[in-house]
């Protein structure tokens, strides 16, 4: 069984997270896409699998989260953000003056629209199914007028040389990769719970009264996004992550009262979050020890009930 499945070919992004997560080249299986990643851990022919879930400049990855809802069984084990730092590579001996096609994933080649304009006006802009892609199919074809958008990790391992570097419209852009697999890690103060909503019908305040749960119980949402349920026209669920570990009892509260009060609820996991901790961390003892005894004293009551 394979350690690790992600994000094929070898040299994409999603292999540098991969390795940032602790995985080395030994274990690592390249996939054809984020269906097969995800199907080879649900089947149970990889450990883990490595796959995109969300970028600064485009939003969430609809065919992470898609699958994630409706298509497999897995919980979200950790989270890594890998910079997307983007080179123009191509053969030896070719110059920018050469080029008359770039290739690359769509994504890239949107986010470096302007360099393109203003770099190579003339050259034709060719979307591939990811940047080693690209890269490979650059190097494969002994073309010097074409050139690649990649990173570092295809343009050395498919022996291209850079032409521009830090070609991307927006500097800084980032793109944040999950970890998935079967279990749900230990709290370790630091954590975030993601989850899918869906709410019980189209009315005015149906989400307000699922974000209430959340806001009643001080708990931070980190993120919130809307997709299409694919049942029917007009009909959405809600990604949603949620600071705080389904160990805590405050965070258990919460999602007690979602799943009692909402259509159908799916957790995706619970897990390390990115980033430093709050400055001043709840005690979590204590958080943990006032719902305790919240629910215990209402018990206490409940108890006393007649013919109880």
């Amino acid at each position: 069984m394979a350690r690790i499945a992600y994000l094929g070919p070898e040299a994409t992004f999603t292999e540098q997270a991969a390795r940032a997560l602790g995985h080395d080249g030994a274990g690592l299986l390249p996939c054809r896409g984020v269906g097969e990643v995800l199907r080879l851990v649900d089947e149970g022919r990889a450990e883990h699998g490595v796959v995109p879930i969300e970028n600064r400049l485009e939003g969430g990855v609809t065919a992470t989260l898609d699958a994630l809802a409706d298509d497999v069984e897995l919980l979200i084990e950790a989270e890594v953000d890998v910079e997307i730092d983007l080179i123009v590579a191509a053969l030896p001996d070719a110059n920018l003056g050469m080029i008359t096609e770039v290739w690359s994933h769509p994504v890239p080649l949107a986010g470096c629209r302007r360099w393109l304009a203003e770099t190579v006006p003339d050259a034709d802009a060719r979307p591939m199914s990811s940047t080693a892609r690209a890269a490979a199919d650059v190097a494969a074809s002994g073309r010097l007028d074409v050139a690649a958008i990649a990173n570092s990790l295809a343009v050395e391992r498919y022996g291209l040389v850079p032409l521009a570097t830090g070609v991307a419209d927006t500097v800084g852009n980032r793109t944040r990769f999950v970890q998935v697999g079967r279990t749900i890690p230990a709290p370790t103060g630091h954590d975030k719970t993601s989850l899918v909503v869906y709410i019980p019908d189209n009315r005015p305040g149906a989400l307000f009264a699922m974000l209430e749960i959340f806001a009643e119980r001080d708990l931070d949402l980190t993120k919130i996004e809307s997709r299409p349920t694919k049942h029917e026209l007009g009909d959405y669920r809600f990604f949603v992550d949620v600071e705080g570990h389904v160990a805590d009892e405050r965070v258990a509260d919460a999602l007690a009262a979602v799943k009692r009060t909402q259509r159908e609820v799916k957790l995706l996991g619970s897990y390390p979050r990115l980033g430093e901790g709050p400055a001043v961390p709840h005690d979590r003892a204590a958080d943990d020890a006032s719902f305790r005894d919240a629910a215990a004293w209402v018990a206490a009551w409940r108890a006393r009930v007649d013919g109880a």
